[in-house]
């Protein structure tokens, strides 16, 4: 008697917390693989690493258009998944390791956001600056 009880305040106590849970707002890496990475990558490395334009003025390499260059910003070898995923795990002589603070699928997700920042910024380019048009005053 005494455990059937407690199982009741128990299973009580869950279906208080139910309906708390069920309005909670969806994660970013429950929508898709590449606005979790890309939110992975803002929280963690552009910081250092810009991905909007070639030239830098961080710390770090820019990463724009990685995937499409001939080689690394830092390195001669053309860039791959597998030494980003390894530089980003263990870090460099200036970048700090993430091994304890992000795991193995949290990387991938960083590395497909970079992956495709080819295709984003293909179809969709900056916006040209916008021109001044001079005013027009009234002729009288």
């Amino acid at each position: 008697m005494k455990y059937a009880i407690t199982f009741g305040l128990v299973l009580a106590a869950l279906a208080a917390t139910v309906p708390a849970f069920a309005d909670r707002p969806v994660p970013a890496w429950e929508k898709g693989r590449i606005p979790a990475g890309q939110a992975l990558y803002r929280s963690n490395c552009v910081v250092c690493h810009d991905v909007d334009e070639a030239k830098s003025k961080k710390f770090g390499p820019s990463f724009y258009q990685l995937f499409h260059r001939e080689k690394m910003p830092m390195s001669a070898m053309k860039p791959n998944r597998e030494y980003i995923k390894l530089r980003t795990r263990f870090g460099g002589a200036f970048m700090p390791a993430f091994q304890k603070t992000l795991s193995p699928g949290q990387i991938d997700l960083i590395v497909d956001y970079l992956q495709t920042q080819l295709l984003t910024q293909a179809r969709w380019p900056k916006p040209a600056p916008s021109r001044t048009f001079p005013s027009h005053k009234p002729p009288f």
